[in-house]
C-alpha cells in the first residue's frame, strides 16, 4: 500500500481521516461511487446556538452535528465543547466512530457533536443554558425522544481498562503517559495495576511504551519518539507523515481505532449486560487478532490493516443496502 498526497498540518483532521479512507478504499479496489459515499457524511448540521451570559449579553455560539454512515445501524456519538473545533473536526470524528464501531463488531454508525466554545470561561448556568439549546437546534438530526440509563459509564475508566487489554501484562516494560486530565490519570492508574513501571510522560521518554491521550505527532517532532509501541489513547494524535516516519523506525502503532474504542465498547455495554472488563474483551481481542493477523499477512501497519476491516465492513453493509 503506498502512502500519497499526505497531509501535513497537524490542524487538519478530516484531511487525515479522507487519507485513511483513501488507502483502504484502494486496497479494497472500491468503485470510485462507493469511496465517494463513504467519504462523505450521510447528514451535516451547522446551527447558531444564542446562550444568555450572566451579564445579560447575548452571545451566538457556533455547533455542528453530523452522522457519517447508518449502513450499520443508527449513528452514536458524543459532543466536544471546545473554542476550536469545527465542521471538518466534527465531520472526522464522526467518520473515525462509524469505522471504530465496525471493526468492534458494535451495531452502530458513527455520529459526533461540537460546539466552539471553552466550557471553562462559562458559568454553571450558562453551560447549562447552552446546552439545552444546542440540543433544541440539533433536533432534526438527533431526535426528540433520547433514551437515557441511569448509571453511565466512567468513559476514561473505559478508555483506560481497554489500552489495558491491548497491551496485556506489564511483564518488567516501562510505560510513558503523554497528557494530562482524566484519561491520562486512569491510564496510568490501570497499566501500574497491570505491573508496568511507569516512566516521564513526554514524547522522548526512555520507555517500551508511549502512551498518547493528548498532543499531536508530527513530522515534526517524530523523530523525538524513542519507544518501541505507540498506542492512540486520543482521537488521531499522529499524522499520516508521521506515521510514515514512525513505521520506518519500526516503531509499531497501535492506532485509534483500537487504542480508545474501549468508550464506544463501555458506551454500547450500557444497554448489555456483563462487566465492563469482559466486554472489552469481548470485543477488543478478537478485533486484535484480526487486526494483527491482516498486517503481518499483507505487510500493512496495523493502522492500514484496521482500516482495511472496517471501511470492507461498512462497504459491505451499504452494498447490501442498496440492493
Amino acid at each position: 500500500m503506498t502512502v500519497t498526497e499526505i497531509p501535513t498540518a497537524p490542524s487538519a483532521p478530516l484531511a487525515s481521516a479522507q487519507h485513511h479512507l483513501a488507502e483502504a478504499a484502494r486496497f479494497l479496489a472500491l468503485d470510485e461511487g462507493l469511496h465517494h459515499l463513504l467519504a462523505t457524511p450521510r447528514r451535516s448540521l451547522t446551527v447558531s446556538v444564542p446562550v444568555r451570559r450572566e451579564d445579560g449579553r447575548i452571545e451566538v455560539i457556533e455547533g455542528y452535528r453530523v452522522q457519517h454512515n447508518l449502513s450499520r445501524g443508527p449513528a452514536k456519538g458524543g459532543v466536544r465543547f471546545h473554542p476550536a473545533t469545527d465542521l471538518g473536526e466534527v465531520t472526522a470524528l464522526a467518520m473515525g466512530l462509524t469505522w471504530k464501531c465496525a471493526l468492534a463488531g458494535l451495531p452502530y454508525g458513527g455520529a459526533k457533536g461540537g460546539v466552539a466554545v471553552d466550557p471553562a470561561v462559562l458559568t454553571e448556568r450558562e453551560l447549562d443554558r447552552l446546552t439545552r439549546r444546542y440540543t433544541h437546534e440539533i433536533q432534526p438530526l438527533a431526535g426528540r425522544d433520547i433514551p437515557l440509563t441511569s448509571a453511565r459509564p466512567d468513559l476514561a475508566e473505559a478508555v483506560a481498562l481497554g489500552v489495558r487489554v491491548l497491551l496485556g501484562p506489564g511483564g518488567g516494560r516501562t510505560v510513558a503517559v503523554h497528557g494530562s486530565g482524566a484519561v491520562a490519570a486512569m491510564v496510568t492508574a490501570k497499566l501500574a495495576e497491570a505491573r508496568f513501571t511507569v516512566a516521564g510522560g513526554g514524547l522522548g521518554a526512555d520507555a517500551d511504551v508511549l502512551v498518547l491521550t493528548t498532543g499531536t505527532i508530527t513530522a515534526h517532532n517524530a523523530t523525538e519518539v524513542r519507544a518501541g509501541t505507540v498506542v492512540e489513547a486520543a482521537n488521531g494524535p499522529i499524522t499520516p507523515a508521521a506515521d510514515q516516519i514512525l513505521a520506518g523506525r519500526g516503531c509499531v502503532v497501535v492506532p485509534d481505532l483500537l487504542g480508545n474504542a474501549g468508550g464506544v465498547i463501555a458506551s454500547h455495554s450500557e444497554w448489555t449486560v456483563g462487566d465492563l472488563d469482559s466486554r472489552l474483551r469481548e470485543h477488543l481481542e478478537p478485533a486484535y487478532r484480526q487486526v494483527a493477523a491482516l498486517s503481518r499477512d499483507k505487510g500493512l501497519t496495523l493502522r492500514q490493516a484496521a482500516h482495511v476491516i472496517a471501511v470492507g465492513r461498512v462497504a459491505a453493509a451499504c452494498r447490501s443496502r442498496s440492493r
